[in-house]
């Protein structure tokens, strides 16, 4: 294949002129609309001329076009009302604009938006028609349940070769014959034929049918594309390389000016931006599969440049680390920040297979040229024809980014006896020996650079033990006994157990109790809250549990092991700080929940800052609007999940309160002088979007439970980190993207 993943007909005439001169003859060339790793689409018309010019010496062929995934697509240039494909000129005319027939209005856009088809796509579509045969997959691009599938022939009477009868069957006769005398499905059920069937007689073969739910499609893997491109920061200690490059005409465009005018823009204000909707248009893939891979790279002090690693090993290392945060394979959404999963998948390529599209690729992520082993690459695929708004996909973008620097965090961690802190009271007789625990976070050790907090159950077997060392209100802490890196404790490692016996509690029986009739009943039926320790398919964590007074002395130490179940939250800071320009404008706490009680953990941001654990009186209710009746189950199942809110009531807004002492750390003090406040939260946690939920916070009964504002930010020395910042004169200032001097500095810079 060429760069951009299609045929490379140069050496397919390469190849159809050796079997000219040795006289071999040629069955037929199949041509891909759509291939299923990077969703590219062979040149069809350019092929239909070389037909033409071999045949002119004597060697025809026949062809047939793979259109698993881009067959469907021909029913965008169908004109509904006439039922006959439109011309490429129409189709292009900007006047020709296809909108949803009864759009969902809502604040800032008035429609969901899609995007026509690039001047290639459309181009190989017109061609269509002279192609010998098409495969078709209805549950791919067609939305219909698998295994529905479709062979069309331009000549009819090919078919009757692949005939098949049985005596005991009935046929019908004439033009009554029946679907499965021409094929090799034999006796296979007909329902997913007629579910074919119905979903074109419903949704329509037209323009505003199915064209128009994949102009929609094609909008949101735009949009993705996007993303993708415009990911990576100049801070990062990884770049980013989409698997379709930016086309020349389009090289203006930066990474800055993609993200302002597609990923931040406003519904309605894209979608008469016509240069941003071109750049959707023309640019990634030609059908909805977006490909891209990844590579890490370190900052060079003596040439205060980025140099990109060169190892392939490596290369897919990072790969494989960042796809079991974002993938299917890691089978626990719980594992995930608040139960926010990405899901993406991964392939390699090689240099056979993938051809000028492989070279293309090790070339921009700076690999070892002489190494030609396989690249790790990620694949997503967009097939939502109702995109909410693109901000969404900024949202999504934080959360990759999160994961990329997690998985970075995964290869050069340093192992470390981890600290943890739990805000849990142990002493109640009816205690499981379920805790939340939050890691002591340090920011001058990028190892420790994290805000990681978790549920975690301890082994069944030394709940009493704990509960014999505890004491009233002392905290209770958590030393791993090994020395593992974050990234092992809040995902697992290599060691996952996913295929685990449920105890007799779990089993499906005992919940029969459930009637099923409301919210709450169903989220308590497919919830993993009650999960006993023996059920967590995670590995175990051999660790010390103590207790520790308000002068720092240890009351009894226990043994034990413990299994993480459920992720609440795990940023890595260093994210924070590329994306955020400063302090949000008010105090960010993440407010979780058991059934029984609920809690506050101050949200790090960047160096100086705070750790902060509260427990509240009583689980907050949100003052929901009447007409949201499930709103208070929801926001408690979402509590379980982590909900980050807002506390503006705070005087010094997001920034932290320094101590006014006169050492040389840095110490934060406690920025909460009351114990009752009102928050707010987002009412949609995913996009951080929808509407401000408000919530009352009260902590007058156990209330704050632990402070850090001198640990974390010990040790911390700007000149450890150039990368984040740069020094002028005797002071150390913030990089930003786009600053200057990153072009002076990094080789590996692009013009952005």
């Amino acid at each position: 294949v060429d760069q951009h993943s299609r045929m490379d007909l140069l050496k397919l005439k390469e190849e159809l002129q050796k079997c000219l001169v040795k006289k071999i003859p040629v069955i037929g060339v199949t041509v891909v609309f759509g291939s299923t790793q990077e969703g590219a689409v062979d040149d069809l018309e350019n092929l239909l001329r070389i037909r033409e010019v071999f045949e002119t010496k004597g060697l025809t062929f026949y062809i047939h076009v793979d259109g698993a995934w881009g067959g469907y697509f021909a029913s965008c240039l169908v004109q509904k009302d006439k039922l006959i494909r439109m011309r490429l000129s129409t189709y292009s005319s900007r006047n020709n604009v296809t909108r949803s027939p009864r759009p969902v209005r809502r604040k800032a856009c008035d429609q969901f938006l899609d995007a026509k088809l690039s001047a290639h796509f459309t181009t190989q579509l017109v061609c269509l028609s002279q192609a010998n045969s098409i495969t078709l997959d209805p549950h791919k691009s067609g939305f219909c349940p698998y295994p529905a599938g479709g062979l069309l022939y331009k000549n009819g009477n090919i078919r009757k070769f692949l005939a098949q009868t049985a005596a005991y069957v009935s046929h019908g006769t004439g033009k009554n014959d029946e679907i499965n005398l021409y094929g090799i499905d034999g006796s296979k059920p007909g329902a997913a034929s007629a579910g074919v069937w119905l979903s074109h007689k419903v949704i329509g073969l037209h323009n505003k049918g199915y064209g128009l739910l994949l102009q929609q499609c094609t909008f949101s893997a735009g949009v993705m594309y996007a993303l993708w491109c415009s990911m990576e920061r100049r801070q990062d200690p990884f770049t980013i390389v989409p698997g379709i490059p930016i086309k020349e005409s389009f090289k203006k465009w930066t990474k800055s000016k993609i993200r302002s005018d597609i990923l931040e823009a406003e519904t309605g204000v894209l979608r008469l931006n016509e240069e941003a909707m071109d750049f959707i248009r023309e640019n990634g893939p030609d059908t909805l599969i977006n490909s891209l891979s990844i590579n890490i790279r370190y900052w060079d002090k003596k040439t205060n440049t980025w140099q990109n690693n060169k190892n392939l090993e490596k290369q897919k290392d990072f790969i494989n680390k960042f796809y079991k945060r974002c993938s299917h394979s890691y089978e626990k959404p719980s594992m995930v920040d608040r139960g926010i999963q990405v899901i993406l998948n991964s392939t390699i390529w090689t240099k056979n297979e993938n051809g000028g599209a492989y070279k293309y690729m090790k070339e921009a992520l700076g690999l070892d040229e002489k190494d030609d082993e396989s690249i790790g690459v990620i694949i997503n695929t967009s097939m939502s024809p109702w995109l909410r708004a693109q901000k969404t996909f900024k949202r999504v973008g934080c959360i990759i980014r999160n994961e990329m620097y997690n998985a970075y965090g995964a290869i050069h961690d340093e192992p470390q006896n981890l600290k943890l802190v739990s805000p849990n009271l142990t002493h109640d007789p009816e205690w499981s020996g379920s805790i939340f625990a939050e890691l002591e976070t340090s920011f001058s050790n990028p190892s420790l650079c994290y805000h990681a907090l978790g549920r975690f159950v301890f082994d069944s077997k030394d709940i009493k033990k704990i509960q014999e060392i505890s004491s009233g209100k002392l905290l209770l802490r958590i030393v791993t006994r090994e020395k593992m890196t974050v990234y092992d404790l809040m995902t697992g490692g290599d060691k996952e157990n996913i295929n685990q016996t449920p105890t007799q509690e779990r089993k499906p029986s005992s919940r029969k109790n459930f009637a099923m009739e409301n919210i709450k009943d169903k989220i308590e039926f497919y919830s993993d809250s009650d999960f006993h320790y023996q059920d967590i398919a995670m590995p175990e964590v051999s660790v010390t549990v103590f207790y520790e007074t308000k002068d720092g002395k240890i009351h009894g130490e226990v043994d034990t092991k413990m299994k993480l179940g459920r992720v609440l939250r795990y940023q890595h800071l260093g994210r924070d700080f590329v994306d955020e320009d400063d302090y949000p404008p008010s105090q960010e706490y993440f407010l979780y929940a058991d059934d029984k009680t609920a809690y506050l953990s101050h949200c790090p941001n960047r160096w100086p800052d705070f750790q902060q654990q509260i427990q509240l009186d009583q689980i907050p209710v949100p003052q929901a609007k009447a007409e949201l009746k499930n709103c208070p189950e929801l926001f408690e199942e979402a509590m379980k999940r982590g909900v980050v809110v807002y506390l503006p009531q705070c005087e010094t807004g997001g920034r932290p309160v320094l101590s006014r002492s006169k050492t040389k750390t840095t110490v934060c003090r406690d920025p909460l002088a009351c114990h009752f406040y009102n928050a707010l939260a987002w009412s949609d946690q995913g996009a951080f979007t929808g509407d401000m939920e408000q919530i009352t916070l009260k902590f007058y009964d156990v209330g704050k439970r632990w402070f850090n504002g001198k640990k974390i930010n010990a040790g911390y020395c700007k000149v450890d980190f150039p990368h984040l910042y740069k020094q002028e004169g005797d002071m150390w200032m913030d990089r930003r993207e786009d600053d200057s001097d990153y072009e002076v500095d990094s080789s590996n810079s692009d013009s952005d």
